[in-house]
């Protein structure tokens, strides 16, 4: 099982243990620790206390620890993209490229973490120095998301690091287990720098929006979720950082070259299942291009190979959980009822009973009175 990381201890955790599922095949392949909110209490105590050492902590040495975060991620890379592709499904061959991003990303904020302190100001006055410094906040809450679980909490605790922040990371219900795992790249960190509290949102996650020595919240979720914690982070004025959803549009213009364009669609749609926050989701043609567009997309999509992440042929890996899956079946067939037309997809692969899988769809005559648009 793997354990909570609080004040660079190990610890079990104060609610029963998570069942990993690999989206995949549904089988268990691991337990996660779960936290319960008096374990996100001393995970914000040991922040707190480690906030007051490592804001002093000179910027070239925060630059050195952040470089070293880098380098145990490249080191671990085969190891942390395995069980990147065990937990959310999605190809080994991109969660590699993944990885080796989430380094990249520990590099930058290493070096911006040393020129990017303050500034000079043209002074009002003659013999006046004018300066900008900038100053860490304290505890940040980084609350991750469980379609990249990795990249999209690098993007929130590197820069809270190299600012000089203390950091409690709380990874999706449905993707604890690479982030617990991720204990071992932040172990030679001052204790209590970094925190890692797994647990439900209506727990864990409650108690450290609305904890009150929390004094930032970077979130990446659903916008339902980002509008509660824009409404209880006022209590306390606390900073926010909201990555909400998003329904993305791409317009296929007379002048297009309909090749790319039926190639972008196709991988912009499909990608990571579609379970992207950037990913296409409504397609908007030229009148006099229509037919053949859709026959592209179409023949593109049909030719896709679905199947499980390991699988270096797969191109189309599982939606994440059944209940997920089931979500977007019922607006594809709600929309079919109301007289869209399905041309290719819509149903469970054959061959593919087990595992979260559904086929790459598409529909056209979708009007904006329908769930699915």
């Amino acid at each position: 099982m793997r354990e909570l990381w609080i004040g660079g201890e190990a610890l079990a955790g104060g609610s029963e243990s998570a069942d990993v599922i690999d989206p995949a095949s549904e089988d268990v392949v691991g337990q996660a620790a779960q936290g319960a909110p008096g374990d996100v209490d001393r995970a914000v105590a040991a922040a707190k206390l480690a906030f007051n050492d490592w804001r002093r902590v000179p910027a070239s040495e925060r630059a050195g620890m952040l470089h070293e975060i880098a380098r145990k991620l490249r080191d671990r890379l085969e190891a942390i993209a395995s069980d990147l592709t065990l937990e959310t499904g999605r190809t080994l061959r991109k969660n590699r490229g993944y990885v080796a991003f989430t380094a990249e990303c520990f590099d930058t904020y290493a070096e911006l973490a040393r020129h990017t302190r303050g500034r000079v100001i043209p002074s009002p006055e003659p013999g006046q120095l004018s300066l900008v410094l900038k100053t860490p906040l304290g505890v940040v809450a980084c609350i991750v998301p469980w379609n990249y679980p990795l990249l999209l909490l690098a993007w929130k605790v590197a820069p809270a690091l190299a600012a000089g922040n203390t950091v409690v990371i709380k990874p999706a219900s449905y993707t604890p287990w690479i982030t617990l795992g991720l204990a071992q790249v932040f172990d030679h960190l001052p204790r209590g720098v970094v925190n890692i509290v797994a647990g439900s949102g209506r727990d864990v996650g409650e108690r450290l929006i609305r904890h009150p020595d929390v004094r930032m919240i970077a979130f990446t979720g659903s916008t339902e979720v980002g509008q509660h914690i824009m409404r209880t982070a006022a209590d306390d004025v606390k900073r926010l950082n909201l990555e909400l959803g998003g329904k993305d549009p791409l317009i296929v213009c007379a002048d297009a070259d309909l090749d790319a364009a039926s190639r972008a669609c196709v991988w912009g749609a499909f990608l990571n299942a579609g379970q992207v926050c950037t990913s296409i989701e409504r397609v908007f043609v030229e009148g006099s291009l229509s037919g053949d567009f859709i026959e592209r997309v179409v023949d593109l999509t049909g030719s896709l190979v679905i199947g499980p992440g390991m699988d270096p042929r797969t191109e189309i890996t599982p939606m994440i959980r059944a209940g997920e899956r089931k979500k977007v079946m019922a607006k594809i067939e709600a929309a079919a009822s109301a007289g869209a037309e399905i041309l290719t997809g819509g149903g469970i692969p054959d061959g593919l009973d087990r595992g979260f899988f559904l086929e790459p769809t598409v529909l056209t005559g979708v009007s904006d009175k329908m769930a699915l648009m």
